[in-house]
């Protein structure tokens, strides 16, 4: 007995000396006074602290998070997502490691304490920013509170709805939730002052953020036992379902569209403004408007292209291609009435006309045989027959010597056969002469003519006019329904 006493001795000296050297070695690599290490080490000692155990497993563990926003960008809308650097705080009390002073730690030290975990539902990358070492720091009040800090840069998921592109707003949103721990065991909650501050210096090149928008709530997770193989999951991950905590900050972004309106609005009114310079040309100017019309098409057509590559092919219309779909079509329209006018110089009857307006131009132009068949119809009602007309009407007419027109004779007025041969009647339908001394009746003397050179240039003189006004009345439609009423 009295042999093994010095060695027992010797045995508990060199125990002590390498755990002094050991907690020593944690406190230098870590840059912590000794005092700091020791009392964490005693608070953390896994003989009366099981860091994978909650605080208080018998009560609900509560987490208070507050955000700090240092900038928001790269919002990519092509790929529906956006970066952000901020600071987390996440604090909550685990009354095992109450002392009496504040104990600041990282690195090493901070695996030893129990901590929440807690995830970013639509997070697609994320890391702890920092030079020489990772931005976290964590620190221990005297009564137990737990404070872990960390700046970030995370890109985030942002599902947009772009109908109204380029006057659109979107909502991004930074989704935090318990990853293994349901809400009987855990909750989260924001801070009571201020959960969500912005950095007073933020500014977003292409977004204005117009408010913040926090919310908590609980996802809910089952699984339904519907086959084979679901059986085998609900047996896997039957521990994860049921209710977690979440929290949700939405970012209330609202672009700004200035940049369209100098790049894309103004520069599509002028290219349909130049697209009418062709009804100031001559009809038969055949090369000078097509150059003209397709150049305008094709400059439009390349402009809104530009625009739109930046965005997501998604399957509804977006604000900017309905107005992509009105100018092309008053531009594609400028180049279809050349196309009409022309036809119509090129024409060599004349047309005759009952009025010269609108209707009737345009009646003889669409449908010239139809206009034509209802004019000669006119005419036989018009003008008698000579079988009709006695000798005192047709003597009358005679001695007017003044009168110069023209006189049409029917088949039924020269050919006493009422039903003549179908040759004879091809050939000799009506017969046209000049007779100087007949009197004109006032039905005929209503008809005008025009050459189809006229009807070109008139058509070209009233599209001068027609197109600017649907034009205004297409943007004042489109603004209204863009900026107020959608």
């Amino acid at each position: 007995k009295i042999e093994t006493r010095p060695f027992v001795s010797t045995a508990v000296f060199i125990m002590l000396f390498a755990i002094g050297t050991a907690e020593s070695r944690d406190g230098r690599d870590l840059n912590l006074t000794g005092s700091e290490a020791e009392i964490l080490m005693q608070l953390t000692d896994p003989r009366h602290y099981n860091k994978l155990s909650r605080p208080n497993p018998n009560e609900i563990t509560t987490v208070y998070v507050h955000i700090h926003v240092y900038s928001l960008g790269s919002i990519d809308a092509q790929n529906l997502r956006y970066t952000a650097q901020i600071l987390l705080r996440y604090r909550w009390k685990d009354s095992r490691l109450k002392q009496d002073d504040v104990l600041q730690y990282e690195g090493e030290l901070a695996t030893r304490i129990w901590f929440p975990h807690i995830y970013i539902v639509n997070e697609q990358e994320s890391k702890v920013m920092g030079i020489s070492g990772k931005d976290i720091i964590n620190s221990i009040q005297p009564d137990g509170t737990v404070v872990h800090l960390s700046r970030m840069k995370v890109t985030l998921q942002c599902v947009m709805n772009l109908q109204k592109f380029p006057f659109d707003s979107q909502k991004c949103p930074l989704i935090m939730e318990s990853w293994n721990y349901n809400a009987s065991q855990l909750v989260l909650m924001w801070e009571d002052d201020s959960p969500v501050t912005v950095d007073s210096h933020l500014q977003l090149p292409e977004y204005s953020l117009e408010g913040v928008i926090i919310n908590s709530t609980t996802a809910k997770y089952w699984w339904q036992k519907t086959s084979n193989m679901n059986q085998h999951l609900n047996g896997f991950y039957g521990k994860a379902a049921g209710n977690f905590s979440t929290l949700s900050v939405h970012f209330a972004l609202q672009r700004q569209y200035g940049f369209y309106i100098m790049d894309y609005y103004v520069p599509s009114i002028l290219i349909v403004v130049v697209s009418w310079v062709t009804f100031w040309l001559d009809a038969n100017s055949t090369p000078g408007r097509t150059v003209l019309g397709t150049s305008t098409l094709l400059t439009f057509i390349t402009l809104s292209r530009n625009i739109g590559s930046s965005l997501p092919k998604v399957s509804y219309i977006k604000s900017s291609e309905i107005w992509f779909i009105g100018c092309t079509g008053f531009i594609f329209s400028s180049l279809t009435e050349f196309a009409f006018v022309n036809i119509i110089w090129r024409r060599k009857k004349n047309v005759d006309l009952k009025k010269v307006t609108s209707k009737h131009i345009l009646q003889s132009t669409l449908t010239p045989q139809l206009y034509h068949k209802h004019i000669n119809l006119s005419h036989s009602k018009s003008f008698p027959s000579m079988s009709s007309m006695n000798d005192s009407q047709l003597s009358s007419s005679l001695e007017n010597k003044d009168s110069h027109s023209q006189l049409t004779l029917r088949l039924d007025s020269i050919n006493p056969d009422p039903f003549p041969s179908r040759a004879l009647r091809d050939e000799l339908v009506t017969v046209t002469l000049p007779v100087p001394n007949i009197q004109v009746p006032p039905e005929a003397k209503s008809l005008f003519t025009m050459t189809p050179q006229e009807i070109a240039n008139w058509i070209d003189r009233r599209s001068r006019l027609v197109f600017p006004i649907a034009f205004v009345i297409f943007n004042c439609l489109y603004w209204v329904w863009t900026l107020v009423l959608y």
